[in-house]
Protein backbone atom coordinates (compact mmCIF):
# COMPACT_ATOMS: atom_id res chain seq x y z
CA UNK A 1 0.00 0.00 0.00
CA UNK A 2 1.83 3.36 -1.18
CA UNK A 3 -0.73 5.77 0.35
CA UNK A 4 0.50 6.55 4.03
CA UNK A 5 -2.97 8.77 4.13
CA UNK A 6 -4.84 5.46 2.76
CA UNK A 7 -3.25 3.21 5.40
CA UNK A 8 -3.81 5.80 8.37
CA UNK A 9 -7.64 5.17 7.11
CA UNK A 10 -7.27 1.43 7.06
CA UNK A 11 -5.92 1.77 10.59
CA UNK A 12 -8.43 4.04 12.18
CA UNK A 13 -11.69 2.03 10.52
CA UNK A 14 -9.98 -1.38 12.01
CA UNK A 15 -9.46 0.84 15.13
CA UNK A 16 -12.84 1.98 15.55
CA UNK A 17 -14.54 -1.38 14.32
CA UNK A 18 -12.64 -3.49 17.21
CA UNK A 19 -13.91 -0.67 19.09
CA UNK A 20 -17.78 -0.75 18.71
CA UNK A 21 -18.30 -3.72 16.16
CA UNK A 22 -20.22 -1.47 13.77
CA UNK A 23 -19.60 -0.46 10.16
CA UNK A 24 -17.43 2.44 9.90
CA UNK A 25 -18.56 5.43 8.15
CA UNK A 26 -16.50 8.37 6.88
CA UNK A 27 -18.82 10.35 9.12
CA UNK A 28 -18.06 8.57 12.27
CA UNK A 29 -13.73 8.41 11.18
CA UNK A 30 -13.64 12.21 10.92
CA UNK A 31 -15.23 13.12 14.26
CA UNK A 32 -13.43 10.63 16.33
CA UNK A 33 -9.81 10.75 14.81
CA UNK A 34 -9.64 14.48 13.41
CA UNK A 35 -8.29 13.27 10.37
CA UNK A 36 -7.11 16.28 8.03
CA UNK A 37 -8.87 15.32 5.13
CA UNK A 38 -12.43 15.58 3.57
CA UNK A 39 -15.49 13.62 3.73
CA UNK A 40 -14.82 13.13 -0.24
CA UNK A 41 -11.16 12.35 0.51
CA UNK A 42 -12.14 9.27 2.85
CA UNK A 43 -14.63 7.56 0.51
CA UNK A 44 -12.76 7.64 -1.91
CA UNK A 45 -9.90 6.33 -0.49
CA UNK A 46 -12.22 3.47 1.08
CA UNK A 47 -13.91 3.09 -2.13
CA UNK A 48 -10.03 2.07 -2.71
CA UNK A 49 -9.35 0.21 0.27
CA UNK A 50 -12.62 -2.12 -0.49
CA UNK A 51 -11.60 -2.64 -4.20
CA UNK A 52 -8.14 -3.95 -3.10
CA UNK A 53 -9.43 -6.32 -0.47
CA UNK A 54 -9.01 -4.20 2.64
CA UNK A 55 -12.42 -3.34 3.53
CA UNK A 56 -15.97 -5.36 3.31
CA UNK A 57 -19.40 -4.15 3.54
CA UNK A 58 -22.57 -6.48 4.60
CA UNK A 59 -24.85 -3.74 2.71
CA UNK A 60 -24.90 -1.54 -0.42
CA UNK A 61 -25.38 1.61 1.81
CA UNK A 62 -23.68 0.27 5.24
CA UNK A 63 -20.15 1.56 6.58
CA UNK A 64 -17.14 -0.69 5.68
CA UNK A 65 -15.31 -3.38 7.99
CA UNK A 66 -12.11 -4.88 7.83
CA UNK A 67 -11.62 -7.93 5.91
CA UNK A 68 -8.82 -10.62 6.83
CA UNK A 69 -6.47 -8.91 4.36
CA UNK A 70 -7.24 -5.81 6.00
CA UNK A 71 -6.73 -7.01 9.53
CA UNK A 72 -3.47 -8.14 8.37
CA UNK A 73 -2.11 -5.73 6.70
CA UNK A 74 -3.24 -3.25 10.43
CA UNK A 75 -1.43 -5.62 12.53
CA UNK A 76 1.90 -5.98 10.13
CA UNK A 77 2.05 -2.20 10.35
CA UNK A 78 1.70 -2.28 14.07
CA UNK A 79 4.45 -0.30 15.60
CA UNK A 80 5.52 -0.78 19.35
CA UNK A 81 4.20 1.86 20.93
CA UNK A 82 1.09 1.25 19.30
CA UNK A 83 1.26 -1.46 22.01
CA UNK A 84 3.29 0.06 24.63
CA UNK A 85 0.25 1.37 26.48
CA UNK A 86 -1.61 -2.26 26.59
CA UNK A 87 0.49 -4.31 29.30
CA UNK A 88 -0.50 -2.42 32.18
CA UNK A 89 1.20 -2.44 35.60
CA UNK A 90 -1.41 -4.78 37.49
CA UNK A 91 -0.75 -7.34 34.81
CA UNK A 92 2.63 -6.66 35.22
CA UNK A 93 3.06 -7.19 38.92
CA UNK A 94 0.18 -10.49 38.96
CA UNK A 95 2.57 -12.09 36.08
CA UNK A 96 5.46 -11.55 38.79
CA UNK A 97 3.68 -13.46 41.54
CA UNK A 98 3.67 -16.88 39.17
CA UNK A 99 7.37 -16.40 39.07
CA UNK A 100 7.92 -15.96 42.37
CA UNK A 101 7.66 -19.57 43.10
CA UNK A 102 10.72 -21.56 42.22
CA UNK A 103 9.23 -24.61 43.09
CA UNK A 104 6.99 -24.70 40.12
CA UNK A 105 7.05 -26.76 36.92
CA UNK A 106 7.32 -25.43 33.53
CA UNK A 107 3.34 -26.47 32.68
CA UNK A 108 2.22 -24.92 36.32
CA UNK A 109 3.57 -21.75 35.11
CA UNK A 110 2.26 -21.91 31.57
CA UNK A 111 -0.92 -22.95 33.28
CA UNK A 112 -1.02 -19.63 35.88
CA UNK A 113 0.28 -17.60 32.60
CA UNK A 114 -2.27 -18.80 30.11
CA UNK A 115 -5.18 -18.12 32.97
CA UNK A 116 -3.99 -14.39 33.43
CA UNK A 117 -3.76 -14.01 29.58
CA UNK A 118 -7.43 -15.19 29.30
CA UNK A 119 -8.40 -12.98 32.28
CA UNK A 120 -6.64 -10.17 30.48
CA UNK A 121 -8.17 -10.32 27.44
CA UNK A 122 -11.38 -12.32 27.60
CA UNK A 123 -10.58 -14.85 25.15
CA UNK A 124 -9.58 -18.45 25.32
CA UNK A 125 -6.09 -19.37 25.51
CA UNK A 126 -4.37 -22.39 24.14
CA UNK A 127 -1.03 -23.92 24.81
CA UNK A 128 0.93 -26.30 22.53
CA UNK A 129 3.19 -28.33 24.15
CA UNK A 130 6.40 -29.35 22.11
CA UNK A 131 6.04 -31.53 18.92
CA UNK A 132 7.43 -35.57 20.21
CA UNK A 133 10.12 -35.66 17.44
CA UNK A 134 11.68 -32.19 19.40
CA UNK A 135 11.44 -33.52 22.80
CA UNK A 136 13.12 -36.26 24.76
CA UNK A 137 12.98 -38.53 28.25
CA UNK A 138 15.76 -36.87 30.89
CA UNK A 139 14.78 -38.48 33.96
CA UNK A 140 12.42 -41.83 35.33
CA UNK A 141 12.27 -42.10 39.15
CA UNK A 142 10.14 -43.59 41.36
CA UNK A 143 9.70 -41.77 44.90
CA UNK A 144 8.23 -43.38 47.82
CA UNK A 145 5.36 -41.36 49.36
CA UNK A 146 4.42 -44.38 52.37
CA UNK A 147 4.17 -47.77 52.96
CA UNK A 148 1.66 -48.64 50.57
CA UNK A 149 1.77 -45.99 47.48
CA UNK A 150 4.52 -44.45 45.31
CA UNK A 151 5.15 -42.30 42.67
CA UNK A 152 6.43 -43.02 39.21
CA UNK A 153 7.84 -39.42 37.75
CA UNK A 154 9.28 -38.82 34.25
CA UNK A 155 11.16 -35.70 33.14
CA UNK A 156 11.36 -34.47 29.28
CA UNK A 157 14.49 -31.65 28.39
CA UNK A 158 11.74 -29.01 28.04
CA UNK A 159 10.95 -29.45 31.75
CA UNK A 160 8.19 -31.09 31.59
CA UNK A 161 6.63 -33.59 34.25
CA UNK A 162 4.21 -36.45 34.17
CA UNK A 163 3.51 -38.18 37.48
CA UNK A 164 1.48 -41.08 38.31
CA UNK A 165 1.01 -42.74 41.74
CA UNK A 166 -0.24 -45.96 42.57
CA UNK A 167 -0.52 -48.08 45.36
CA UNK A 168 1.65 -51.33 46.21
CA UNK A 169 -0.16 -54.53 45.54
CA UNK A 170 0.24 -57.99 47.98
CA UNK A 171 3.60 -59.17 46.84
CA UNK A 172 5.31 -56.56 45.15
CA UNK A 173 8.02 -54.38 47.22
CA UNK A 174 9.33 -51.19 46.68
CA UNK A 175 12.93 -52.13 46.13
CA UNK A 176 11.56 -54.37 42.99
CA UNK A 177 9.77 -51.73 41.57
CA UNK A 178 13.16 -49.22 42.00
CA UNK A 179 15.09 -52.35 40.26
CA UNK A 180 11.99 -52.15 37.01
CA UNK A 181 12.60 -48.16 37.34
CA UNK A 182 16.05 -48.46 36.68
CA UNK A 183 15.81 -50.98 34.30
CA UNK A 184 13.72 -48.47 31.94
CA UNK A 185 15.79 -45.83 32.80
CA UNK A 186 19.06 -46.96 31.94
CA UNK A 187 17.11 -48.10 28.35
CA UNK A 188 15.40 -45.06 27.76
CA UNK A 189 16.37 -41.80 29.14
CA UNK A 190 17.88 -39.91 25.83
CA UNK A 191 14.90 -41.32 23.53
CA UNK A 192 12.59 -39.10 21.65
CA UNK A 193 8.89 -38.66 22.85
CA UNK A 194 7.92 -40.29 19.99
CA UNK A 195 9.56 -43.19 19.86
CA UNK A 196 8.80 -43.57 23.80
CA UNK A 197 5.95 -46.01 23.54
CA UNK A 198 7.25 -48.10 20.99
CA UNK A 199 10.18 -48.91 22.54
CA UNK A 200 8.58 -49.26 26.21
CA UNK A 201 6.20 -52.12 24.73
CA UNK A 202 9.43 -53.86 23.16
CA UNK A 203 10.99 -53.92 26.88
CA UNK A 204 8.18 -54.62 28.91
CA UNK A 205 8.66 -58.94 28.17
CA UNK A 206 12.41 -58.24 29.12
CA UNK A 207 11.06 -56.34 32.29
CA UNK A 208 8.54 -58.44 33.40
CA UNK A 209 10.95 -61.74 32.80
CA UNK A 210 13.57 -59.95 35.57
CA UNK A 211 11.00 -58.34 37.72
CA UNK A 212 7.53 -59.66 37.57
CA UNK A 213 4.65 -58.20 38.90
CA UNK A 214 7.00 -55.34 39.61
CA UNK A 215 8.33 -54.71 36.01
CA UNK A 216 4.67 -55.00 34.72
CA UNK A 217 3.59 -52.31 36.80
CA UNK A 218 5.98 -49.88 36.41
CA UNK A 219 6.15 -50.60 32.59
CA UNK A 220 2.31 -50.18 32.65
CA UNK A 221 2.26 -47.10 34.84
CA UNK A 222 4.98 -45.67 32.32
CA UNK A 223 2.82 -45.89 29.45
CA UNK A 224 -0.32 -44.48 31.38
CA UNK A 225 2.30 -41.30 32.15
CA UNK A 226 2.95 -41.23 28.30
CA UNK A 227 -1.09 -41.43 27.45
CA UNK A 228 -1.79 -38.78 30.04
CA UNK A 229 1.70 -36.58 28.98
CA UNK A 230 0.20 -36.79 25.36
CA UNK A 231 -2.73 -35.59 26.07
CA UNK A 232 -2.18 -32.72 27.82
CA UNK A 233 0.15 -31.58 24.82
CA UNK A 234 -2.94 -29.12 23.69
CA UNK A 235 -4.44 -27.60 26.60
CA UNK A 236 -7.54 -24.82 26.50
CA UNK A 237 -8.15 -22.45 29.43
CA UNK A 238 -10.97 -19.14 29.76
CA UNK A 239 -13.39 -20.64 26.77
CA UNK A 240 -16.18 -19.04 28.98
CA UNK A 241 -14.72 -16.12 28.44
CA UNK A 242 -15.99 -16.66 24.85
CA UNK A 243 -19.37 -16.13 26.05
CA UNK A 244 -19.27 -12.55 27.39
CA UNK A 245 -18.64 -11.37 23.52
CA UNK A 246 -21.14 -9.92 21.27
CA UNK A 247 -20.14 -12.25 17.96
CA UNK A 248 -21.23 -15.10 20.31
CA UNK A 249 -23.77 -13.88 22.89
CA UNK A 250 -27.12 -13.38 20.59
CA UNK A 251 -25.57 -16.48 18.63
CA UNK A 252 -25.67 -20.14 20.64
CA UNK A 253 -24.40 -21.82 17.66
CA UNK A 254 -22.02 -19.77 16.97
CA UNK A 255 -21.00 -20.18 20.51
CA UNK A 256 -20.85 -23.93 20.15
CA UNK A 257 -19.26 -23.91 17.15
CA UNK A 258 -16.49 -22.13 18.66
CA UNK A 259 -15.70 -24.46 21.40
CA UNK A 260 -16.01 -27.23 19.42
CA UNK A 261 -12.84 -25.51 17.31
CA UNK A 262 -10.99 -25.71 20.80
CA UNK A 263 -11.55 -29.01 21.56
CA UNK A 264 -10.86 -30.46 17.93
CA UNK A 265 -6.87 -31.40 18.85
CA UNK A 266 -5.96 -32.26 15.51
CA UNK A 267 -7.44 -28.83 14.32
CA UNK A 268 -6.09 -26.88 16.47
CA UNK A 269 -2.35 -28.34 16.57
CA UNK A 270 -2.81 -27.83 12.70
CA UNK A 271 -3.57 -24.41 12.61
CA UNK A 272 -1.10 -23.50 15.72
CA UNK A 273 2.34 -25.27 13.83
CA UNK A 274 1.38 -24.55 9.69
CA UNK A 275 3.49 -21.32 10.44
CA UNK A 276 6.91 -22.06 9.98
CA UNK A 277 8.63 -18.95 11.51
CA UNK A 278 7.65 -19.45 15.86
CA UNK A 279 10.17 -16.69 16.53
CA UNK A 280 7.74 -14.10 16.71
CA UNK A 281 3.96 -13.31 17.06
CA UNK A 282 1.95 -14.97 14.21
CA UNK A 283 -1.60 -14.43 13.66
CA UNK A 284 -3.39 -16.10 11.18
CA UNK A 285 -7.02 -15.64 10.35
CA UNK A 286 -9.10 -18.56 8.72
CA UNK A 287 -13.06 -18.67 6.96
CA UNK A 288 -14.17 -22.27 7.77
CA UNK A 289 -18.05 -23.60 7.70
CA UNK A 290 -17.86 -23.34 11.59
CA UNK A 291 -16.85 -19.47 11.41
CA UNK A 292 -14.26 -16.84 11.42
CA UNK A 293 -11.79 -16.50 13.83
CA UNK A 294 -7.96 -15.46 14.31
CA UNK A 295 -5.34 -17.13 16.00
CA UNK A 296 -3.00 -15.26 17.29
CA UNK A 297 0.44 -17.23 18.19
CA UNK A 298 3.65 -16.33 20.72
CA UNK A 299 6.39 -18.95 20.85
CA UNK A 300 7.97 -19.76 24.55
CA UNK A 301 10.59 -21.89 24.82
CA UNK A 302 9.69 -25.21 22.32
CA UNK A 303 5.43 -24.47 23.29
CA UNK A 304 3.33 -21.89 21.68
CA UNK A 305 0.90 -19.99 23.55
CA UNK A 306 -2.17 -19.08 21.39
CA UNK A 307 -4.86 -16.23 21.84
CA UNK A 308 -8.30 -17.71 20.25
CA UNK A 309 -11.44 -16.19 19.24
CA UNK A 310 -13.39 -14.17 17.02
CA UNK A 311 -11.80 -11.53 14.27
CA UNK A 312 -12.85 -8.22 16.10
CA UNK A 313 -10.51 -8.06 18.91
CA UNK A 314 -8.23 -5.38 20.51
CA UNK A 315 -5.05 -7.33 19.44
CA UNK A 316 -2.91 -4.56 20.68
CA UNK A 317 -3.48 -5.08 23.92
CA UNK A 318 -3.32 -9.66 23.18
CA UNK A 319 -0.08 -8.95 21.23
CA UNK A 320 1.63 -6.97 24.33
CA UNK A 321 0.45 -9.61 26.80
CA UNK A 322 2.04 -12.44 24.46
CA UNK A 323 4.89 -10.40 24.25
CA UNK A 324 5.35 -9.78 27.79
CA UNK A 325 5.21 -13.08 29.09
CA UNK A 326 7.12 -15.03 26.32
CA UNK A 327 10.08 -12.54 27.41
CA UNK A 328 9.44 -12.90 30.86
CA UNK A 329 9.17 -17.32 30.68
CA UNK A 330 12.37 -17.55 28.27
CA UNK A 331 14.44 -15.11 30.82
CA UNK A 332 12.88 -17.05 33.51
CA UNK A 333 13.03 -20.99 32.26
CA UNK A 334 16.12 -20.43 29.25
CA UNK A 335 18.25 -17.60 29.97
CA UNK A 336 21.62 -18.75 31.13
CA UNK A 337 21.52 -16.67 34.48
CA UNK A 338 18.49 -18.14 35.53
CA UNK A 339 19.52 -17.85 39.15
CA UNK A 340 18.72 -14.35 38.91
CA UNK A 341 15.02 -14.84 38.85
CA UNK A 342 14.08 -14.47 42.75
CA UNK A 343 11.90 -11.54 41.32
CA UNK A 344 12.54 -9.70 38.39
CA UNK A 345 11.93 -5.57 38.75
CA UNK A 346 8.62 -4.73 36.47
CA UNK A 347 10.63 -3.79 32.97
CA UNK A 348 9.52 -0.66 31.10
CA UNK A 349 7.06 -2.00 28.70
CA UNK A 350 9.89 -0.24 25.99
CA UNK A 351 12.43 -2.97 27.05
CA UNK A 352 10.25 -5.98 26.30
CA UNK A 353 9.46 -5.04 22.91
CA UNK A 354 13.33 -4.33 22.02
CA UNK A 355 13.38 -7.47 23.76
CA UNK A 356 10.87 -8.60 20.60
CA UNK A 357 11.45 -9.34 16.86
CA UNK A 358 9.83 -7.37 14.60
CA UNK A 359 6.57 -8.88 13.67
CA UNK A 360 7.23 -10.33 9.85
CA UNK A 361 3.99 -10.33 7.60
CA UNK A 362 2.22 -13.84 8.06
CA UNK A 363 3.09 -15.81 4.93
CA UNK A 364 -0.30 -17.58 4.48
CA UNK A 365 -3.39 -15.08 3.97
CA UNK A 366 -6.98 -16.02 4.07
CA UNK A 367 -7.84 -19.93 3.89
CA UNK A 368 -10.76 -21.26 3.08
Amino acid sequence: MKSARKYLILKCICEEFIKTGVPVGSKALLESYHLNCSSATIRNARAELEEEGYLEKKHVSSGRRPSSKGYQYYLEHLSTTDSESSIGLEFQREFQEILKDHTRSVEDVLTKSCQRISERTKMATVVLGPKADQESLVSIQLLSLNEKSARFIFITDSGYVEKKTFVRQKGESFTGRQNAVNFLSKRLTGTKIADLEAKAKALKPLAVQRYGKEGNRVVQAFLESLLSFARKKLTVYGQKNLLTLPEFQNDRQAFVNAIDTLQDGSSMSHSLTENDDLGDANVGFTHVQKGDRAIVTKAVGNDQIAVVGPKRRDYKKILAALDYVAYRLDRYFFSPDQNSTSLIPITPVQEVNKSVTKKKPAKKGVKK
